[in-house]
C-alpha cells in the first residue's frame, strides 16, 4: 500500500498537469480567435452595391492592419444602387481612433481567387469615426481605366526579349530549355553524388559498416557488458576499489586527511606571514637596501668612468706580452745563481 506522502505527491502532480493543460488550452483558444477574446468591440456600418465574395467573418484591415471582422452581411432595403447591401463591421474599440472621419472602404482580395476582405484606407481628418458610424464606400476602378498602356507595352517588350533569349539558348534558362549541356552537367553531378553515396554506404567504410552490419551494435553491447561487469565486481567487493564504496574506513580516513589539510591551511592563515605585514616590510626593506647598493655600485668610479677598464686592459696586454716573451725565450727569465 503506498504511503501517504506518495499519495499526496501523486495528487500534486495530477493537479499540476491539469493546470498546465488548462493553461495550454486557454492559450490555444486565445491564439485561434486572434487574441481578441477580451477586447471590447464596437459596430460600424458600410453600404456597398454588391457583396460577392464577402461573408461574415471576413477580415477588416486599416492600411493593411487587421482591426476586426465582418459581423453580418444583409440587404439594406434601399433603392439606391450604391447602398443595396448593408455590412456590419465589428471593430476593436482600441483601433477606432485609427480610423479618421474621411476614411473610405473598398472590397479587395489577397489574390485573384482569394476571399474578399474590407480594406479601409485612413484619411487625414483630425476627428475619428464614432461608434455606430458609417464608413464611406469607394468602388474599385475598372481595369482598363487604371491600366497604363505604355507601361503594359514596355512589360510585353521585356517579356518578348526574355522569350527570345530562351529560344536562342542564351542564359541558364535558355541553355536548360534549348540545349543539353546544362542538363548533361546536372546529370553528371547527380551520378557523382549517387556514386559517392554508394561508396559511403559500402560495407568497406565505417558508415556502411554502421548501416549494413552489426559491428557498431556489437561494440556498444560489448562496452555496456564490460561496464555491467565492472559494476557487478564493485557491488560484490571483488574489485580493490570496491573497498572505498563498501568500507567506510577509507572514507573516514579521507575525511580526516581533508580535515587535517583544512587545519593546516587555517594555521597558515593565522601565522605571522598572513596575519601582519611585518615580514613583508622586512623583506621590502632588504630589497630596497639591495637596490640602493646596486645603484651606488653603478654610480661608483668603476662603472661611471673607463679608467679602471683602461688600467685592466693595459695590465692584461702587458701580461700577454710577458707570456709571449716567456714562451719564445724561457731562459731569459730563468736565471740560477748558486753563490
Amino acid at each position: 500500500m503506498p504511503s501517504a506522502r506518495r499519495v499526496k505527491w501523486a495528487r500534486l502532480r495530477a493537479i499540476a498537469v491539469a493546470v498546465s493543460a488548462c493553461a495550454i488550452l486557454g492559450t490555444l483558444v486565445w491564439l485561434l480567435i486572434g487574441g481578441s477574446l477580451l477586447s471590447e468591440r464596437t459596430a460600424l456600418f458600410l453600404f456597398i452595391p454588391d457583396a460577392t465574395g464577402l461573408a461574415p467573418g471576413s477580415p477588416i484591415r486599416v492600411d493593411g492592419i487587421s482591426v476586426g471582422k465582418v459581423a453580418s452581411v444583409a440587404l439594406s432595403g434601399s433603392s439606391e444602387p450604391e447602398r443595396v447591401v448593408k455590412v456590419v463591421l465589428s471593430v476593436d474599440l482600441a483601433h477606432l481612433s485609427e480610423i479618421p472621419m474621411d476614411s473610405f472602404a473598398q472590397i479587395n482580395a489577397d489574390n485573384m481567387v482569394g476571399d474578399q476582405f474590407v480594406d479601409i484606407t485612413s484619411g487625414k481628418s483630425a476627428q475619428h469615426i464614432r461608434p455606430g458610424g458609417a464608413i464611406a464606400y469607394q468602388a474599385q476602378p475598372e481595369l482598363l481605366k487604371s491600366l497604363d498602356l505604355s507601361q503594359f507595352e514596355s512589360q510585353l517588350r521585356d517579356l518578348d526579349a526574355v522569350l527570345s533569349d530562351i529560344e536562342a539558348g542564351r542564359g541558364l534558362v535558355g541553355q536548360f530549355v534549348m540545349g543539353e549541356d546544362l542538363y548533361d552537367g546536372l546529370m553528371r553531378q547527380v551520378t557523382e553524388l549517387r556514386s559517392g553515396v554508394r561508396a559511403a554506404a559500402s560495407t568497406a567504410t565505417p558508415a556502411g559498416q554502421a548501416l549494413y552490419t552489426d559491428s557498431l551494435y556489437r561494440d556498444i553491447v560489448g562496452t555496456l557488458a564490460d561496464f555491467d561487469k565492472t559494476l557487478a565486481r564493485l557491488q560484490s567487493g571483488q574489485d580493490p576499489s570496491a573497498r572505498f564504496f563498501r568500507d567506510p574506513a577509507a572514507y573516514d580516513s579521507f575525511r580526516e586527511e581533508a580535515a587535517g589539510l583544512r587545519r593546516s591551511i587555517a594555521g597558515w592563515h593565522e601565522s605571522e606571514f598572513f596575519a601582519s605585514d611585518r615580514l613583508y616590510a622586512d623583506w621590502n626593506g632588504r630589497i630596497s637596501s639591495l637596490i640602493r647598493a646596486v645603484d651606488e655600485f653603478n654610480a661608483g668610479p668603476a662603472l661611471s668612468s673607463s679608467q679602471l677598464y683602461d688600467d685592466l686592459n693595459s695590465a692584461s696586454k702587458q701580461l700577454g706580452d710577458t707570456l709571449r716573451s716567456f714562451a719564445r725565450d724561457p731562459q731569459k727569465f730563468l736565471r740560477f745563481k748558486v753563490f
